[in-house]
């Protein structure tokens, strides 16, 4: 990819790429905002704007073979991981952060295609502090477009099949580590991804 995208500020880059604006679940209010980063990019290679978002964050960020492009942008007093969405966003990208805190960065479009052939698996998570019923909406933006959610009011809890990102997003949302939800049989990836099935893709479920 080698389009640039002109970002004056993170306020003009959510207008630009208001699918994106949607796409991220609300964070819940008590969430703590992270540092705040100012810069400018004129036609730089992404893989120095990962770098400098990596040596502000401390974060480890791994570039795709398929992240490719330039970035020309300003950001002005923004949280860094915002500010680092709306610039992937611009050039097709989209970070996805593993359960070890590394963050990947990838093409949107293959990820998708990678995504369509992985293995689902089904979770329960108990819910503690609310109705599983209320927060299964929660959930649901989180899923690809092969996954499901259902509320189990019974037992009081989610059971959430999807593939192991989604899985990793609704156990950081639900406060919870995935090695304490229990784990059900998984159902094998169908060989063919159906293209009616791909309404919501990876950029609107789960990433980072």
């Amino acid at each position: 990819m080698s389009s640039t995208a002109l970002l004056a500020g993170l306020g003009l880059a959510l207008c630009a790429a208001p699918a994106l604006a949607q796409a991220v679940p609300a964070e819940p209010s008590d969430r703590t905002e992270l540092p705040r980063i100012s810069a400018t990019w004129v036609e730089a290679p992404i893989a120095d704007v990962l770098l400098a978002f990596s040596t502000f964050s401390g974060k480890s960020i791994v570039r795709g073979e398929n992240a490719t492009g330039s970035v020309t942008a300003e950001i002005k007093d923004q949280p860094w991981d915002a500010a680092l969405r709306a610039i992937l966003s611009a050039q097709g990208l989209i970070a996805v952060e593993d359960e070890y805190g590394i963050i990947r960065v990838s093409n949107i479009e293959a990820l998708n295609t990678r995504e369509a052939v992985e293995p689902i698996v089904t979770r329960v998570y108990r819910i503690s502090f609310s109705r599983a019923s209320e927060l299964r909406a929660t959930i649901a933006p989180l899923l690809s477009p092969r996954g499901s959610v259902t509320a189990a009011e019974s037992t009081n809890s989610l059971i959430v099949s999807d593939i192991a990102r989604v899985q990793r997003a609704v156990a950081r949302l639900l406060g919870v580590s995935t090695d304490t939800s229990r784990l059900r049989v998984p159902r094998l990836a169908p060989l063919v991804h159906r293209a009616s099935s791909a309404s919501r893709t990876a950029s609107d479920n789960g990433a980072f």
